[in-house]
């Protein structure tokens, strides 16, 4: 089974060289975008519940404006994100075509349902789509992912699916996130469909089939793993066992780093001996409700480096407010959870340690690291 390349995308030029400090300072290479924390979805456990509860989203015309602002200070790629449920910004088709057409790199994560509305500029523009679905059927998505509207979305989502991967240029991804009565306040468990929601995602065009485990706020900690009864993760580890013989030319199953972690009942833990975190000095999350240093604080005012409503975008990077927060993020004491940028920081300390000529560089192949 596949798992997420991290490292290997640190060696390609643009990188390097914003490690190696030629442009290291101008910006972020890549963003991560709210352009709303409003979400027509209403799923149990939710971990961005509360700011879902208080949503709020960028204006037509200053959501533009962040647009022009990432290209302006060589931003290379924007993921769409939530929060809340990105494509339901009415102006997020315009943004999509306008990083497009400035070779701004969009990766799109939904809920599926708004993906009609924009479809075509979805397909020339967006390098992925993933589409968090976590079911197989109606009954169960229904439970997991109930509508505000009572309606369910399922079939409606599935059908644009189908649509969008004749379509698409890009890669379509169908997000499956592992959850139990631990986590979905005793509704119901969605392990059993494990295999046959891979199969669908084949059976409908998707790339690839992500299977990830459910984290939430343990002890004030933003990524900790849900711990599921052990009677539910040998149940889940069968259904993932069967998953490889889905795999073809066309289709790969993509499995979540600590995976193995939640299915074995262990509350994933890092060793974190370094005392910065170069990866916030390349990547940001920028939200409605303020521009955080790392998406794991996301809705933490600690952690929040300035206003993108009434901010321009290089003024919150280069802020005194900023400067002062990256001081004081120490992983090694802050960050006592699974964090995907864990490996990453540790290869661009090694980077970071040697000669750009011993560096093994690859070609560019994918802004998203």
């Amino acid at each position: 089974m596949s798992k997420m390349d991290i490292i290997t995308k640190l060696h390609q030029p643009f990188v390097v060289e914003k490690i190696k400090g030629k442009e290291y300072k101008n910006g972020p290479l890549v963003v991560e975008l709210d352009t709303t924390e409003a979400c027509n979805l209403a799923c149990p456990g939710c971990i961005s519940e509360d700011l879902v509860s208080n949503a709020t989203s960028f204006s037509n015309e200053r959501l533009m404006e962040i647009g022009k602002e990432l290209y302006e200070i060589g931003v290379k790629a924007v993921v769409l994100i939530g929060g809340g449920e990105p494509l339901a910004h009415p102006m997020v088709g315009k943004l999509i075509e306008y990083f497009g057409e400035h070779n701004i790199h969009v990766g799109i994560t939904t809920n599926g349902y708004f993906i009609p509305r924009y479809i075509n500029t979805i397909a020339e523009y967006s390098s992925w789509t993933r589409v968090s679905m976590d079911a197989a059927t109606s009954d169960t998505f229904d439970k997991l992912r109930p509508s505000k509207d009572g309606k369910s979305k399922f079939v409606e989502i599935i059908a644009a699916m189908q649509v969008l991967a004749k379509k698409k240029k890009g890669k379509l991804g169908f997000s499956y996130l592992i959850r139990t009565e631990a986590d979905s306040f005793g509704i119901t468990s969605n392990v059993h469909e494990i295999y046959e929601a891979a199969k669908l995602a084949r059976d409908i065009g998707c790339d690839y089939f992500e299977v990830k485990p459910s984290y939430a706020y343990v002890g004030g900690q933003p990524h900790s793993l849900v711990i599921h009864s052990t009677e539910r993760m040998e149940e889940a580890k069968k259904e993932v066992q069967r998953l490889h013989g889905l795999e073809t030319a066309d289709f790969k199953i993509v499995t979540a780093i600590n995976l193995k972690d939640s299915l074995n009942g262990v509350q994933s833990t890092q060793e974190k001996n370094y005392h910065t975190c170069p990866s916030a000095e390349l990547r940001t999350l920028i939200c409605p409700s303020g521009v955080y240093v790392c998406p794991y604080w996301r809705g933490k005012d600690t952690w929040r480096i300035g206003d993108a409503k009434i901010q321009h975008i290089d003024e919150i990077w280069h802020s005194e407010r900023r400067k002062e927060v990256m001081r004081s993020l120490d992983p090694a004491n802050i960050c006592q959870f699974h964090c995907l940028r864990n490996e990453t920081n540790k290869e661009i300390f090694r980077l970071m340690g040697m000669k750009e000529t011993d560096i093994d560089m690859v070609p560019e192949y994918d802004r998203f690291f």
